[in-house]
């Protein structure tokens, strides 16, 4: 082959290169269907000491009922307080944790019905209710008792993970076995959590 066949060959294969640089076309990226793409799951850092959620005496029964009060009338409020406090200290739960995850659900209100079936101050679902000895759940008492069988049932379910608190307030909401399997939960499920996190420090 002489030089100048040698040089021509050169110059063309340098066009080629050259000219496809700064070109994507005729190139489609893959794509996923959304239904292909697992919900993110939010894995939670130890951020709640659990040692701030022991159980707490009546000291802390004023400043339940006052918050409460803010949403029901006096009597109604000091009767949902009254529930908190004895059941919360029969199965030992904090009853600040147990004010704040109530005032979240349903703002104090004992005949909130959700549209996906849950009932009461509690929001039990009706397999709860039944696994919990809940026969009237818009009984103020039995509500409340159901609503504290319930997290001390969580609370115990994810003892020895590092959250326990913030793990047991997200099976509430997203059922314990999917916060177990994920370890962590899903990223509208840390709103919930946080909200009630705030309302327990405001308590």
């Amino acid at each position: 082959m002489d030089g100048v066949s040698t040089a021509i060959i050169v110059l063309l294969f340098a066009a080629t290169i050259f000219g496809s640089l700064g070109s994507n076309k005729g190139y489609t990226p893959p794509s996923v269907p959304e239904s292909k793409i697992p919900a993110a799951v939010v894995v939670q850092q130890s951020s709640v000491n659990p040692k701030y959620f022991a159980v707490v005496g009546q000291n802390v029964r004023p400043s339940i009922q006052k918050y409460i009060a803010n949403y029901r009338n006096p009597d109604e409020a000091a009767a949902i307080t009254d529930s908190i406090m004895r059941h919360s200290q029969a199965y030992q739960v904090n009853p600040k944790l147990v004010t704040a995850l109530i005032a979240r659900e349903s703002r104090f209100n004992p005949k909130a019905v959700s549209s996906s079936g849950a009932l009461g101050l509690g929001q039990l679902m009706p397999a709860t209710c039944k696994s919990t000895g809940v026969t009237e759940p818009f009984d103020i008492d039995q509500n409340v008792k159901g609503t504290v069988r319930y997290m001390k049932y969580l609370l115990g379910r994810f003892e020895k993970y590092a959250d326990q608190v913030s793990f047991s307030v997200a099976g509430y909401l997203e059922g314990p076995n999917a916060v177990a399997r994920n370890k962590g939960y899903k990223p509208h499920t840390a709103s919930y959590v946080s909200d009630i996190l705030k309302i327990y420090h405001k308590l």
